[in-house]
């Protein structure tokens, strides 16, 4: 008699990511957006094959999709780390010794996974418009699977802005910088140009270079967003931000070496400017922690580790040193690439971020751990002047008024291409004038620093034991 052993799944399968796919696919959700799905799918496949107007057909296919994966299935993560927050269950989840990485990993990989099922059922229907309407079946199947992964993307923002308690500020932070983005079909921007560099490249290096450009930035935005919400709900010694850091700023040099093989220096500029806001806006936001902890194994690495504590240790203040370093990393590979006037986008998308910044210090002056809203109200208080600013430009035609436009970065961003008369250029003044953005926000990090100094003084004498 033989005796049989029973296995279990293997360990590697993360338990959050079986315990919230079990759920997700249990949900009227998922079975609803299915059915729904399909039924439209079907009406819309036989419409195609007695329709003489194929393309209408096919953007209907199209616009279907796009509402299922870029809306229906990223809005199903709106909650879900505010309900574990909420509900009081995220210390339970702790105890699981699920790290902080692998708890939102498992939230958005649930929901990821139930939108590829969609998408994989979606292939018949890609194969039926090949065959009635002779479409390119490459192109359809490959702009699939970016579409799916532009979803994921959207997901993984999401997911990290889930962290957020308060639901009226979830919806304003999910709204603006990610719905709208949806609705403006950006992500048909990457769809379209996959689909034209597959078909136009093929096996040519331009093809493959626009190809790894794409997937590699799609990767990235998912690693950050994830990341970005991780360490909002991370133990206080934590030292995700040094990982998280390293990674942008890599990603910055993979990135744009990607695009100028693929698409030339005409492109490097908004992929610069791309990572630019999401490494720095990371970094800016990230709470102050006065424990020895987080400094400690800095200090074990001799001048060298305290030199990179001073741009990767947790912290807005280390974020806002990151963000010059990174800022002025980026103008010199943007000056290699594309000469010095491309190089004011960058400083003036730095000066927005720091000002941001600023505005959410000061309205968080009395509380901690609330930089993000703070940074996003800031980013509100910056949008109403520069509104206001360009609204006094076009009421008056006072030349004196003209400097006004000087103050802000989106102001004198508008005075880019602008022809320039007289001695004293407008545009050049502003970007003189703006760098009064990172030396009061200067200001305000040293502040910080001296808040930490108890921290880090008995973090070296732990170290020089």
């Amino acid at each position: 008699m033989t005796v049989t052993l029973l296995t279990d799944f293997s360990d590697r399968l993360s338990p959050m990511v079986v315990k919230e796919l079990r759920q997700g696919l249990r949900t009227r959700l998922f079975g609803g957006v299915m059915l729904v799905l399909h039924a439209l799918l079907v009406l819309i496949t036989l419409m195609g094959g007695t329709s003489a107007d194929s393309g209408e057909v096919h953007g209907m296919v199209d616009g279907l999709l796009a509402l299922t994966l870029y809306i229906v299935f990223p809005l199903s993560g709106f909650s879900a780390l505010a309900g574990e927050i909420k509900g009081n269950t995220m210390d339970m989840l702790v105890l699981t010794r699920l790290s902080a990485g692998r708890i939102v990993l498992g939230k958005w990989a649930s929901i990821v996974f139930q939108s590829l099922l969609v998408t994989v059922s979606v292939m018949p229907y890609v194969v039926a418009r090949y065959v009635y309407g002779g479409s390119d079946l490459l192109a359809d199947v490959l702009g699939l699977g970016f579409q799916w992964l532009v979803s994921a993307v959207l997901t993984a923002g999401i997911v990290a802005l889930s962290t957020q308690k308060q639901f009226w500020l979830r919806s304003l932070l999910i709204t603006f910088p990610l719905f709208m983005v949806a609705l403006s079909s950006v992500s048909w921007v990457f769809v379209n140009t996959f689909k034209r560099a597959a078909l136009a490249g093929g096996s040519t290096s331009l093809g493959i270079y626009a190809y790894l450009s794409l997937l590699v930035g799609c990767v990235w935005l998912i690693f950050a967003l994830l990341s970005f919400g991780a360490s909002r709900i991370a133990p206080a010694s934590s030292l995700l931000p040094v990982w998280k850091r390293s990674v942008n700023f890599m990603a910055l040099f993979v990135l744009v070496g990607l695009t100028w093989l693929g698409s030339g220096s005409a492109s490097v500029i908004p992929v610069v400017l791309l990572v630019q806001i999401v490494a720095c806006l990371d970094a800016l936001t990230d709470d102050v922690r006065n424990l020895p902890s987080i400094y400690l194994p800095f200090y074990r690495r001799s001048w060298l580790g305290r030199l990179g504590a001073l741009f990767l240790a947790p912290g807005w203040m280390h974020g806002f040193l990151y963000s010059l370093l990174f800022t002025g990393t980026s103008a010199l590979l943007v000056f290699q690439m594309s000469g010095p006037h491309e190089v004011s986008y960058v400083w003036l998308m730095g000066c927005g971020l720091w000002i941001s910044s600023f505005f959410g210090q000061i309205l968080a002056f009395r509380r901690k751990g609330e930089y993000l809203s703070a940074t996003f109200a800031g980013m509100c208080l910056l949008g109403f002047l520069t509104m206001m600013n360009f609204l006094l430009q076009a009421s008056t035609r006072k030349e004196e008024l003209k400097w006004l436009r000087t103050l802000l970065p989106l102001n004198t961003w508008s005075m880019m291409n602008e022809s320039q008369t007289g001695l004293l250029n407008p545009f050049e003044i502003g970007l003189v004038v703006n760098a009064v953005w990172p030396l009061l926000l200067a200001l305000l990090a040293m502040r910080a620093f001296r808040q930490t100094r108890s921290a880090r003084l008995e973090a070296r004498q732990l170290a020089q034991l």
